[in-house]
């Protein structure tokens, strides 16, 4: 019964892992998909300031958006499946383009692409400290050394000064 259940789990996986592949190996033909977006779109509210914003130029502000989900939603199909210790700082391209897909949409903005590194830094900082965390838990584990052997070893600077 055991083996049973492995093997259905084995059949679930593969389908889970070939839908994803199927997907990931189609989504770069929706970089196309601008050419083709509905014109009952553009009426909506949203998509209607889009386009006034680049003075109704439908095509080039579909482009643009395009551009931006496109690479994110690959992005977030790669970190949600990565399995490596540095999955972590795939979240640092992942909010650059949701920052700029944020701010392609924020039409008090007069620049759009303009800024967004200085919001990124932070996230940047997190996503490199959690992901070297990992590294030196998986660091440790290959090579079997205890932290707080080391961590005993060294002298803290409160240690140095009050005796």
């Amino acid at each position: 019964m055991g083996t049973q259940n492995k093997s259905s789990q084995g059949k679930h996986n593969i389908a889970i892992g070939s839908a994803i592949a199927v997907i990931m190996a189609i989504i770069p033909y929706a970089f196309y998909y601008y050419e083709a977006l509905p014109n009952w779109l553009w009426e909506t509210s949203m998509f209607k300031s889009l386009s006034i914003s680049f003075d109704g130029n439908r095509i080039m502000a579909s482009w643009i958006l395009i551009q931006k989900l496109v690479p994110l939603l690959l992005l977030l199909i790669w970190f949600f499946t990565c399995k490596h210790w540095w999955y972590h700082t795939i979240i640092i391209p992942i909010s650059l383009y949701s920052f700029q897909l944020y701010n392609l949409f924020d039409f008090s903005t007069t620049y759009i692409d303009s800024g967004e590194l200085y919001f990124i830094v932070p996230v940047v900082i997190i996503s490199l400290s959690l992901s070297y965390l990992a590294r030196i838990k998986i660091f440790d584990k290959i090579h079997g050394i205890d932290i707080s052997e080391i961590e005993d070893g060294i002298k803290k600077p409160s240690d140095r000064w009050f005796k």
